[in-house]
């Protein structure tokens, strides 16, 4: 059996009849391309199994502002979240640290003991900024923020108990563009998952789901909003409805393997029976992985610019209480099944 062939620049130039610097440029995020034509050429990109983002020249930063010397920023996260290895709070923080390295600063993980209401605050003595990655939960929250004496920034949570900048990911459009993926596959009864009252995160990412669901004239179900998680230990679990959609789009990608377990339990198969988009390009096995349609969401972007507030906040306190959104795109794979036509 021969290897398959390696797909080339050239080979997406002359499908979308482009030149081969055209196809270049665009990947590489260079000017004198159109938002049209670099929609395209991603997309096409994408769906020949290249990576876009190896050909984009990032820039990470590598020294602190001028006129200041090293800092010491600590990253807070959750205990909860860490399990090393197979935690994509585990992913950013190492991305975080990396870049805190880049800017010749140093760097301290400091777990939040966040599972008893009475459990004391870490200490988070001789910092001078601080990164909390993901959700804790407020009783815990008000403790370090009510401790903390210097810079607080927020990755990829925002908090409402004092104005305090956040690096998000595109929560609400990005949650649209993975909604959009089932619409324009002629799907209609599109159902939800997500524990809204969990975070803001997966608020802003259910009026994504809305909006595109209201722009295109269909109905949201209250029945096909289902919720991933139950009780404060926030255990994973889906109750289906009797009647399903033949869509979901879920909050995240751990919600999808949630989901996707439930539906194989009752017989139901993805796509051919349901189809699923998720959210974060992040799974660490299991049968979906490897079909999953989703929102990518881009980690190191996102640290790189955590890390940048932090120490702009450190050298200028009025800059805090900015919101950030990291904006990032679609990976396309298989879980999703084009619906005929009605006429």
């Amino acid at each position: 059996m021969r290897p398959k062939q390696k797909v080339t620049l050239k080979d997406i130039a002359e499908k979308l009849g482009v030149s081969v610097v055209t196809v270049s440029n665009s990947l590489a995020g260079r000017p004198g391309v159109s938002d049209e034509m670099r929609v395209k050429i991603r997309d096409a990109a994408i769906s020949a199994g290249l990576d876009p983002e190896k050909y984009q020249k990032k820039k990470i930063l590598s020294e602190v502002p001028e006129g200041m010397t090293a800092k010491s920023i600590g990253v807070l996260v959750s205990e909860r979240y860490m399990h090393v290895g197979k935690s994509m709070y585990w992913d950013m923080y190492q991305k975080t640290a990396y870049v805190i390295s880049r800017f010749k600063c140093f760097s301290s993980l400091i777990i939040v003991p966040d599972r008893s209401q009475k459990a004391d605050p870490p200490e988070i003595k001789g910092l001078d900024g601080i990164i909390i990655i993901g959700h804790i939960r407020d009783v815990m929250l008000k403790k370090i923020l009510n401790n903390a004496r210097c810079t607080v920034v927020f990755l990829d949570e925002q908090t409402h108990l004092g104005d305090y900048s956040a690096v998000l990911s595109g929560n609400y459009y990005g949650m649209y563009k993975a909604t959009r993926e089932l619409v324009t596959a002629g799907h209609k009864e599109i159902g939800f998952v997500g524990a809204l009252e969990y975070s803001g995160n997966i608020i802003d990412r259910y009026y994504g789901y809305k909006k595109c669901m209201r722009q295109n004239n269909l109905q949201v179900n209250p029945d096909y909003i289902l919720s991933d998680r139950t009780g404060d230990d926030e255990e994973a679990k889906i109750v289906l409805p009797q009647k399903l959609p033949t869509a979901f789009a879920c909050s995240s990608d751990y919600a999808a393997s949630i989901l996707y377990d439930a539906l194989r339990e009752r017989g139901l198969n993805v796509p051919s029976d349901i189809s699923l988009v998720g959210y974060d390009n992040y799974l660490y096995g299991g049968e979906i992985e490897m079909i999953l349609t989703t929102y990518n969401v881009d980690m190191l972007r996102m640290a790189e610019r955590a890390v940048s507030q932090v120490l702009k906040e450190i050298k200028d306190p009025a800059a805090s209480g900015e919101i950030i959104e990291i904006d990032s795109y679609i990976i396309r794979r298989e879980s999703i099944k084009r619906c005929r036509n009605e006429k």
